[in-house]
Formats: C-alpha cells, sequence, structure tokens
C-alpha cells in the first residue's frame, strides 16, 4: 500500500476512501479477501478501531462484506447498495411493476442495440446458453427467474457499456417484480421475442434486436394490464 495521508477528514472515512482506492489499483475482484484488521492498522499506521469503523463504512457501501471467523473479503456487486431506490415500501405492487416495466422500456431496447453492435462470439454464446437455459427450466417446471435475469445479464454484458452493465441489478429488480405479478409466468409470444433477440444480436442486426426488446416489453405490460384489470372487474361484479 502506498502511504497513507492524513487531511481534515475523520479518519475512519479517510481510511474507507483509502481502503476503495486500493481495492480499485490492485483490481481486487469478487471474493478477494483484503488484509487481516491488524495488518491494515499497521499498513496504515491507525488504531484497529479505526480500521474497524472504516471496514463498517465499506460494509454499509456494499463495497465489502465480513465473514466472521473468515474475514473480509469484496461483494458482487460493490457500491451497489440494496433497494437503492428505496422501492421496498412501495404499497402498490402491481404499480411498481408497471413502472418498472415502463423503465425497462426506456433502457432494454438500447442495450439490446448496443449489444448487437459489440456482441463478441463468446458473448453470444452466453447470451445462447441462457436462453436455452429458460427453456428447459419452463420445460421442467423448475421456477426461471434466475435464468430470465441472466439472460438479461448476458445482454448488458455484451453492450459493453459499463454504465449499463452496472444497472443490472437494476434491471433485474424489474424482471422480479414482473414475474411476481404475473406468478412466474411466460408467454410463447415473450419467448418467441427471447428467442427473436438472441438471433438479432448474433447477427449484428441491431435495429432487430432493438425492436424485438420492445416487443417483448410490450408484451410483458399488456399482460400486467389484463392481470390488473381482472380483480378491478371482480371487485365491481361483487359490488352489484
Amino acid at each position: 500500500m502506498s502511504e497513507f495521508v492524513y487531511n481534515n477528514t475523520p479518519l475512519p472515512n479517510q481510511a474507507a476512501e483509502y481502503l476503495t482506492q486500493w481495492i480499485k489499483q490492485n483490481d481486487l475482484k469478487a471474493g478477494d479477501k483484503l488484509p487481516t484488521e491488524l495488518e491494515l492498522a499497521q499498513k496504515l499506521n491507525v488504531g484497529r478501531s479505526t480500521v474497524r469503523e472504516a471496514i463498517m463504512i465499506l460494509k454499509s457501501r456494499n463495497i465489502v462484506e465480513v465473514r466472521r471467523g473468515c474475514g473480509t473479503f469484496l461483494t458482487e456487486t460493490p457500491g451497489m447498495v440494496e433497494d437503492p431506490l428505496g422501492l421496498n415500501f412501495v404499497e402498490d405492487r402491481t404499480k411498481l411493476a408497471m413502472d418498472w416495466g415502463v423503465v425497462r422500456l426506456i433502457i432494454e431496447p438500447a442495450v439490446a442495440e448496443l449489444a448487437a453492435i459489440h456482441a463478441t462470439p463468446e458473448d453470444i454464446e452466453q447470451i445462447t446458453y441462457w436462453d436455452q437455459r429458460v427453456d428447459e427450466d419452463i420445460v421442467s417446471g423448475v421456477p426461471h427467474l434466475e435464468s430470465d435475469i441472466q439472460y438479461h445479464r448476458a445482454i448488458a454484458k455484451a453492450s459493453k457499456n459499463i454504465v449499463m452493465d452496472k444497472l443490472l441489478p437494476l434491471i433485474a429488480e424489474g424482471i422480479s417484480q414482473f414475474m411476481g405479478t404475473t406468478n412466474n409466468s411466460q408467454s410463447f409470444d415473450t419467448r418467441r421475442c427471447h428467442h427473436e433477440i438472441r438471433d438479432a444480436i448474433a447477427r449484428h442486426d441491431s435495429n432487430a434486436a432493438r425492436r424485438a426488446m420492445e416487443t417483448l416489453l410490450c408484451i410483458n405490460q399488456d399482460r400486467l394490464r389484463q392481470g390488473d384489470r381482472q380483480p378491478r372487474q371482480r371487485q365491481r361484479k361483487n359490488g352489484r
């Protein structure tokens, strides 16, 4: 580690920022272990209590996780805090799923378009793999939420856009909301769109990839609207 520089910022915050830069400079990956508390205290020339507070700051930012008896490790999604938009407190889950659909409709067609432009053979292989996994899970009656998220994650990675890739946890939340509202169902049309997106990216047809993604998300929105109308129709009938 380079020399620790003191300034007027509280010492634990300085240590936290220093460790964040150290993690970046050393290109630590998810699951990599940080030095022990004692080693960090010696390297930074600060007390162990300061290091302990710095680690808690990094933990609150979801940069590291502390495994009791094992040490401190870099998280899978450094810096992405749980529920960053505070949507867990929204009571109307159908409205939330609909609004997520609108956000996805703004973002994901552009992601598919970029993926069709920049996808490597390895990217296309991953998209194809997860597309097939979704089909296999559905046929086997296995919950397919995770494979569906991985399918969209593979498309985002193929876009080669750093910000798009970092938005994946938010997109995954949108997928989760849709699945939860529609009871994890998948229609023939949505599966067809998945295949069309895959094929358009594979042949690097950016316009077709965008259109297919737009069609998929519009179908999803229609399904949410239909599901929302049914309870209201039942309520009107019961009120007669």
